[in-house]
């Protein structure tokens, strides 16, 4: 399962750092990476707890909003506080979020920039 886990991270990172998610000078390739890579990681037996529920602000012109969610640190849910993010002209972006496995495991997905159809 790790070796699984470990190529899929790869693959992830391959893919994310290629696409056109990655702007500028190269300096946000390595945290593309490296986000990939975590997000492949994250798997879990049990479900999130419910989202909390949270107020959210007024729209930011130039930016969309990642609502907030769960995640794992050693075992336990941690909440992630929903945050601003910068545009991406052509794209559209997809939250974070988890999402049920055929097996019933739960896996988390990384927000990414999605181009628009």
């Amino acid at each position: 399962m790790k070796r699984l886990l470990a190529a899929v991270a790869v693959l992830l990172a391959v893919v994310f750092a290629s696409s056109a998610c990655v702007r500028g000078s190269g300096r946000f390739l390595a945290g593309a990476a490296v986000g990939a890579i975590v997000a492949a990681a994250i798997i879990s037996s049990t479900p999130p707890p419910p989202p909390r529920v949270v107020v959210v602000p007024e729209p930011r012109p130039g930016y969309v909003w990642q609502q907030g969610y769960w995640t794992q640190q050693n075992g336990e849910w941690v909440w992630v506080d929903g945050q601003w993010v910068p545009e991406n002209p052509g794209y559209q972006w997809v939250p974070s979020h988890w999402e049920q496995q055929g097996d019933g495991s739960w896996r988390f997905v990384q927000g990414q920039w999605a181009p628009m159809q």
